[in-house]
């Protein structure tokens, strides 16, 4: 974290990407395609996160074994104090590839 204001839109975005990448299934948070994910502050951007009119985007690398539904349910429940008002969309951008067994 740094000492610039990360707050946007009521929502403080250094929290926020550190609550989601707390989630056993997100390996990472992305940006590029499909969402374009991240938000730009004074000399940094967040990579994965996106807060724009009512809605917060949080674009994954999603973890080798976990499901869609664990990915939800964990986001879900972690990011809803930090968020307010605004709608979370998730949106999974990758995978990890599964371990290779030597």
């Amino acid at each position: 974290m740094t000492d610039v204001d990360a707050t946007i839109d009521g929502v403080d975005v250094d929290r926020l990407a550190a609550a989601a990448e707390d989630c056993p299934a997100v390996d990472a948070l992305v940006d590029g395609p499909p969402a374009g994910a991240a938000t730009y502050l004074p000399r940094r951007r967040v990579t994965g996160i996106r807060i724009e009119d009512d809605v917060v985007t949080i674009q994954v690398r999603l973890r080798w074994g976990s499901t869609v539904g664990q990915l939800a349910q964990q986001v879900w429940s972690a990011v809803p104090p930090l968020v307010g008002r605004h709608r979370v969309d998730i949106v999974v951008a990758d995978i990890t590839e599964p371990a290779t067994r030597g």
